[in-house]
């Protein structure tokens, strides 16, 4: 994933603004995506409060290693592959995109600027395009007979 030093230096910042409201940011973004997605409710099986946490601490070690891509790419690529397990698609990769950047505006307020959104934009999909190569992997690695 190679973002330039502003996204990064962005993503980290609000990060950190986050970081403050931990529990309610990850309690926003599943509102957000049930409301947007009902039916990947089905896919959580585990108390949402504890899954919310687990969110909010994956996304924080991913910030901290925007810069590393050695310590991220194996991370990416068992998370895609763990999300495959769980059911998830694709468009999945996109409804999430949806309800991370609506829980950002709501949980940042006015530190969600559009800077902000845009780099927190660029690194989702930067990390989203590398977890669905990892996941649907055979689809696009067809060799034609």
């Amino acid at each position: 994933m190679k973002l330039c030093q502003t996204d990064i230096e962005n993503v980290r910042s609000s990060y950190f603004l986050l970081s403050g409201s931990i529990n309610r940011a990850g309690e926003v973004f599943y509102e957000r995506l049930f409301e947007i997605a009902p039916e990947t409710r089905q896919m959580f099986l585990n108390d949402m409060t504890v899954q919310a946490s687990k969110l909010m601490s994956t996304i924080g070690f991913v910030v901290s290693q925007l810069q590393d891509e050695s310590e991220l790419t194996p991370l990416v690529q068992d998370l895609a592959l763990r999300h495959l397990a769980y059911g998830v698609e694709e468009e999945h990769y996109w409804i999430v995109k949806t309800a991370l950047v609506q829980m950002l505006v709501l949980v940042l307020e006015d530190a969600a600027t559009k800077d902000v959104l845009d780099s927190w934009s660029l690194a989702y999909d930067a990390l989203a395009g590398d977890m669905i190569e990892a996941a649907y992997r055979e689809k696009t690695d067809c060799v034609e007979v």
